[in-house]
């Protein structure tokens, strides 16, 4: 079926174009705001076998249609409607109030933290990527490391870890309102070497301590101080002394109280992780046994700090491969759905969505499948659970702080050991849903 006549359906089923406000994608959802959700039919949207999942909140229905699939399918109601979100101020404004109702402060800043590093994310993939060449160039050819080609790879290797605290102030200070050239410096002043074993106010320094946690701190607090001094300062001075005022008193006071703070948090958090993983390793599917609901709420974003942290820490995460496991024990779950069901919209849904949620994109599986049919879910949860276990004891770490799927066994420690762990996730979500079983939906 062409994507016009898809879009087509979408619209009729929305309550035609004259309802439809706005429209806007991500990677795998079309996210149309509607003036009365009333109009829509949600239950026959649900039942067209190329939408994978329907969400409604307020009045943006959200329909899951798959990566690729749903930047297509904006384009052409947009072309279709003449409607574009950003021409729309009624859209924008009830975007607005959706937002404020479904979506509390601490989600908000949540929300914040990701986007300060999901730029970063294809750096750290191919540096990350060349970290696993280079350390395996150096295993199977001795001397690689002294030779000028070898520092060539060492530098693309840990270039990005090396400037980490500088982009992640950059980034930070611009997701709040800030200038983003004074939140690079201030990450550059609390890592400078000089001021390690100064005291101030009988508090030693130490550069970098607290890591990125700090940073973010500082650089967030900063971007706010900023707005404070520029809206009482005279213009003719704001040039000057904005930037002058911000750094100074954001200096002392990430040197007195954040960055002690921050490394209070970085070092407790660093520590219950390395214990559990080397002691209580088996505890560790706890962390993955409530991974897929945090996904759903959007809380799981702020993991990827943390695993900055341990990779600032400690050179390497252990949380990452252990929360990865969620998404393998929904693909076996879903495996088992695939095979049980006799719903042939369903059966549609899982061929889709099984490759996308093997290469670590959850979403089309748990919208489309687990979610609406609940025990599979329960069934993902458990049988991830088993798999996080499973890794932790096999103490298999992560070399970048964000990426699932199969395609992370190439930055990992242990690439055998991760699949194998990926492996034992699959086949207990196929399990504890066989054993749970699942209500199929009748043929409509």
């Amino acid at each position: 079926m062409s994507n016009q006549k898809i879009t087509l359906d979408i619209i009729e089923l929305l309550g035609t174009k004259e309802n439809l406000l706005s429209v806007e994608n991500c990677m795998t959802r079309v996210r149309i705001n509607v003036k009365d959700v009333e109009k829509c039919e949600v239950e026959q949207l649900k039942k067209l076998e190329y939408i994978l999942g329907t969400t409604v909140q307020g009045n943006n229905v959200q329909l899951v249609v798959g990566p690729g699939k749903s930047s297509k399918i904006a384009a052409e109601i947009s072309e279709i409607t003449g409607i574009k979100s950003s021409e729309v101020d009624e859209a924008a404004v009830r975007k607005e109030e959706n937002r404020e109702k479904n979506n509390t402060p601490f989600k908000r800043v949540l929300k914040k933290v990701a986007s300060v590093f999901i730029p970063i994310l294809p750096a750290f993939i191919a540096c990350g990527l060349m970290v696993a060449i280079y350390e395996a160039g150096y295993v199977f050819f001795p001397g690689l490391e002294e030779t000028d080609f070898g520092k060539i790879l060492s530098a693309i290797a840990y270039s990005v870890f090396s400037l980490l605290p500088i982009i992640v102030g950059y980034n930070t200070a611009k997701e709040f309102g800030g200038s983003p050239i004074l939140g690079a410096v201030l990450a550059a002043i609390l890592n400078t070497a000089s001021i390690t074993g100064i005291h101030i106010m009988g508090i030693e320094c130490a550069a970098g301590r607290g890591g990125v946690i700090s940073i973010l701190i500082v650089a967030a607090i900063g971007a706010k101080l900023e707005r404070i001094i520029r809206k009482r300062m005279p213009e003719i001075l704001d040039t000057f002394l904005t930037p002058l005022f911000t750094i100074f008193i954001m200096t002392f006071l990430g040197l007195i109280i954040f960055q002690p703070l921050a490394g209070l948090v970085s070092d407790t958090v660093g520590n219950f992780v390395q214990y559990i993983i080397y002691n209580v390793p088996a505890l560790a599917g706890l962390a993955t046994l409530v991974y897929l609901p945090l996904v759903m709420t959007g809380m799981h974003h702020g993991l990827i700090a943390v695993n900055a942290q341990l990779i600032t820490d400690f050179g390497v995460t252990y949380l990452l491969p252990v929360t990865c496991m969620a998404g393998a024990g929904q693909v076996g779950a879903s495996f088992y759905v695939l095979l049980k069901t006799k719903n042939k919209r369903l059966k549609k849904v899982c061929k889709n969505a099984l490759p996308v949620g093997m290469l670590g994109i959850g979403e089309p599986l748990m919208w489309g499948v687990t979610v609406p049919l609940g025990k599979p879910f329960l069934a993902s949860c458990l049988g991830g659970a088993v798999g996080g276990s499973a890794v932790a004891i096999m103490h298999v770490a992560a070399k970048i702080p964000e990426l699932s799927g199969l395609q992370l066994s190439l930055i990992t420690t242990s690439p055998l050991k991760y699949l194998i762990g990926i492996a034992i996730s699959y086949a207990a979500g196929f399990l504890f849903c066989m054993l749970l079983g699942f209500a199929d939906p009748e043929e409509e």
